[in-house]
C-alpha cells in the first residue's frame, strides 16, 4: 500500500448510519475528506480532532474511503439497470476509481447477489432471439462482446432453448419470411441467415 505522508485530523462528523467523514489537513497543505466505517476508525484508535495520522494509517483510511465510494457508485449504477461485472468495473474506473479498488467493489456486488451474470445473459439471449431474430452464433458473439464469458453466453443460449424460451427453428423461419417479403434472392437469404448467426446446422 502506497503511503501518502501524514496529516492532522481537522474535523470529524457522521456521514450516515454506517460511516464517518474524517477531514485531514495533509502536511503538504491539501485537505482531504475520507469516508470510513466506524469499525476502522475505532481500530486505528478513534483519533480526535487535532490528532496526527501517519503514513500507513492514512493510506489505509484513504484506500477504505475509495472502496466505500466505489461501492456506493456501484449501487447507484445498478439501480438504473443490469450491468455485468466487466461493464460495472469499467464504469467505476471512468469515475476515477482505481482498477484494483473497482474490482473489489464489483466482487462485493457479486457476493451480495446484485450481479447475476447467468440470469442477465439469459434474458439478453431471449431478447436478441425474439426481437432481433438472431441465431445462436450471433447471440453468443454479442454476449461475449458485452463482457460475459463465452461459457456463460453459450449456457444462456442452451438453457433458454431447453426451457422453451427460444425456438431457433421458429426464429429462422420468421427471418426467412421477412427476407422473402423483401424480394431477396435465395443466395441473399442464405447470406442473411449467416449474418444473423444461423449456421448450416440450424
Amino acid at each position: 500500500m502506497k503511503e501518502i505522508g501524514s496529516g492532522v485530523v481537522s474535523s470529524l462528523r457522521r456521514a450516515g448510519k454506517d460511516a464517518l467523514a474524517l477531514s485531514v489537513a495533509l502536511d503538504g497543505g491539501e485537505t482531504v475528506t475520507l469516508t470510513v466505517p466506524p469499525s476502522l476508525y475505532e481500530r486505528i484508535g478513534s483519533p480526535e480532532v487535532g490528532a496526527r495520522l501517519y503514513g500507513t494509517t492514512l493510506s489505509e483510511l484513504t484506500r477504505q474511503s475509495e472502496y466505500l465510494s466505489a461501492c456506493r457508485h456501484a449501487l447507484r449504477i445498478l439501480e438504473y439497470g443490469d450491468n455485468n461485472a466487466r461493464t460495472l468495473r469499467d464504469k467505476l474506473v471512468r469515475k476515477g476509481i482505481s482498477r484494483e479498488v473497482a474490482g473489489e467493489a464489483v466482487e462485493k456486488m457479486v457476493s451480495l447477489g446484485y450481479i447475476r451474470e447467468g440470469e442477465q445473459a439469459r434474458r439478453l439471449a431471449v431478447g436478441y432471439a425474439r426481437r432481433n431474430l438472431w441465431g445462436p452464433r450471433k447471440i453468443v458473439s454479442a454476449l461475449s462482446a458485452k463482457g460475459y464469458s463465452k461459457e456463460d453466453a453459450e449456457r444462456a443460449v442452451r438453457d433458454s432453448e431447453e426451457a422453451g424460451e427460444i425456438d431457433f427453428r421458429e426464429v429462422r423461419e420468421t427471418l426467412i419470411k421477412r427476407c422473402r417479403s423483401r424480394g431477396l434472392a435465395p443466395e441473399k437469404i442464405r447470406a442473411a441467415l449467416w449474418r444473423y448467426g444461423f449456421g448450416s446446422e440450424e
